[in-house]
């Protein structure tokens, strides 16, 4: 559940952000006139964002990083042109409908042609970043569990409750651009959370001309010694973006501060007491609207701090315990490992290689769940016990103790034994021969 908190609240959070300061740009500057453009943008970006992981996910004819390029390259030349236009509009006309003449008469050539730029960037805000959201409730790793199974509504509790936790503090954020009702502002604020969001996508950009693939054959080679800032930028960028999904929020965070602090005192003049009253309570009411972006800013701040924290925390492994070797067969007597515990055990090899596997007793069969501390999917991670589950510890997927030595999805990879005379006994060969999983 946490993990899926934290994935979906980062991996959605700057994108809703941006089009949420987009969307209060265009209310204050257009009216509802302006509604168009952001429902333009929204309407393209998840339709395409839909296809995008229907073919992802069902098909091998997708180029994630070719992809990727072009939308970063996009997003830079559309947030420069958004930029110039809207600078130039902003200053010849400085009433409020600074894109046209009148709100009501016309938006205005200006005024198309920034909603339109803005439209295509919300569009590839999108696209970039919604189909492996909506990919993730359909890849949920349940151990083959499936659908109706607590593994899977666990996930999907987080998963949804970050979308929750994101559309509140955008509805909060848009509340408090409408109440601050000032223009001026919540552009200055999108274009420098525009200018972050470029400059992020100039470094992943780089990420891609620096890795030297065919497909970017027509632009200048890659060279090291030629273009020395360019690996550490694109490592930096790469490596950063949770440092940009903040610095992009807490830009949009200065709306609620300054419509908190306009509000402390009342403003305006008032003739009786009815109308002091009145404004007593509109400044109360933009106080709380203010308050409660503020908190949900919070709980997503700490969702990708404290929780993301947590999720990475090293999980220690339990350490190894002892056996008898007699000739070429590993002996471990069945009272070791009849508590129904998880148990570890290793062998270091000729090579060097530590060789880890897992013994288990099911449930009420009498019988053992055994394996390498490994599996396909999340390769050597290893497993812990959690309670009276055993985890895997990269994925944190719960395994079904009664499937542990059956081959397939986040199991451990089944290892050949016999029971005997009270032991549990494996053949040094299957053991050496298990070495290439671990190395």
């Amino acid at each position: 559940m946490l993990k899926y908190l934290e994935t979906v609240t980062e991996d959605m959070l700057m994108a809703s952000v941006l089009i949420c300061l987009f969307w209060s740009m265009c209310r204050l500057a257009f009216g509802r006139k302006g509604d168009r453009f952001i429902l333009i943008g929204m309407i393209a970006g998840v339709v395409s964002s839909a296809v995008m992981a229907w073919m992802k996910n069902t098909t091998s004819k997708i180029a994630t990083n070719q992809w990727n390029f072009f939308i970063f390259l996009a997003t830079m030349i559309l947030t420069i042109l958004f930029g110039i236009f809207s600078a130039i509009f902003a200053r010849k006309h400085r009433q409020l409908t600074f894109y046209g003449s009148d709100t009501e008469a016309g938006i205005g050539t200006g005024g198309w042609i920034v909603g339109i730029t803005g439209a295509l960037l919300t569009a590839l805000l999108l696209f970039y970043e919604l189909p492996d959201v909506l990919a993730y409730p359909v890849n949920f790793e349940t151990a083959g569990k499936g659908f109706l199974s607590m593994e899977y509504f666990s996930r999907l509790a987080g998963f949804l409750l970050a979308l929750l936790l994101v559309w509140l503090y955008v509805r909060f954020l848009y509340r408090c651009a409408m109440a601050l009702d000032s223009t001026k502002t919540v552009l200055a604020v999108m274009n420098a959370a525009l200018l972050f969001n470029a400059f992020r996508c100039f470094g992943l950009a780089l990420s891609k001309w620096t890795a030297r693939p065919r497909w970017l054959s027509w632009m200048p080679p890659y060279s090291s010694s030629r273009y020395p800032w360019a690996f550490p930028l694109a490592k930096f960028t790469t490596n950063g973006t949770l440092f940009f999904v903040l610095v992009i929020v807490g830009l949009s965070l200065i709306i609620p501060l300054i419509l908190f602090l306009r509000n402390i005192r009342i403003r305006g003049e008032y003739a009786n007491p009815a109308q002091h009253r009145k404004l007593k309570s509109v400044s109360r009411s933009r106080r709380r609207i203010a308050l409660a972006a503020a908190f949900f800013f919070t709980l997503c701040l700490l969702n990708l701090t404290v929780v993301r924290a947590y999720n990475n925390r090293e999980v220690e492994l339990s350490p190894p315990e002892t056996y008898e070797i007699r000739g070429e067969e590993i002996f471990i007597p069945m009272e070791q490992v009849s508590d129904g515990n998880l148990h570890r055990f290793e062998y270091i090899t000729d090579n060097n290689v530590n060789v880890r596997w897992i013994i288990v007793r099911k449930p009420g069969a009498g019988s053992y769940g055994v394996g390498l501390d490994a599996c396909d999917v999340c390769g050597t991670a290893g497993y812990y016990q959690r309670g009276e589950q055993v985890v895997c510890k990269r994925c944190d997927v719960v395994m079904n103790i009664n499937t542990i030595g059956f081959k397939g999805g986040c199991n451990p990879i089944p290892l050949n034994y016999r029971i005997d005379g009270g032991s549990i006994i494996f053949q040094m060969s299957d053991i050496l021969a298990a070495e290439r999983e671990f190395k």
